[in-house]
C-alpha cells in the first residue's frame, strides 16, 4: 500500500536551496526532489499553505543559472522541514529539471 501522492521520478540529490516568504529570505537544502516538488530541510518550516518563490542549482548543472519558481508549502515537521508543491515554473527550468530526474 503506497499513500504517496507524489507523481513522477524523485531524486535524493543534495542542494540548497533559498526561498522567500513576506519579504523574509530562509535557506534550507533539498534531498528530495521530484517534477512536481521538493522536501525542503530547514529549522524554519513554514506553516501548510503558505506561498514561497525558491531558488536552487541542480548538482552538476554547468549553465550557472538556477532553477526557480513558485511554490506552496503542503506539509511541515516542526523544527525540521517542509514538503513544497510547485505551482509556478518556466518552461525552461521545467524542461531542465525533467531532464536532470530523468538522468538520475
Amino acid at each position: 500500500m503506497d499513500g504517496e501522492k507524489r507523481q513522477g521520478s524523485r531524486s535524493f540529490a543534495v542542494a540548497e536551496v533559498s526561498f522567500d516568504h513576506k519579504g523574509m529570505n530562509f535557506h534550507g537544502r533539498t534531498n528530495d526532489l521530484s517534477q512536481g516538488g521538493m522536501y525542503i530541510d530547514t529549522i524554519n518550516p513554514l506553516p501548510e499553505g503558505s506561498s514561497i518563490s525558491f531558488r536552487f542549482s541542480l548538482p552538476g548543472d554547468e549553465s550557472g543559472s538556477p532553477i526557480s519558481g513558485e511554490g506552496r508549502v503542503v506539509w511541515m515537521a516542526h523544527m525540521q522541514g517542509m514538503g513544497i508543491s510547485f505551482t509556478r515554473m518556466s518552461d525552461d527550468d521545467q524542461d531542465r529539471l525533467k531532464t536532470y530526474l530523468s538522468g538520475r
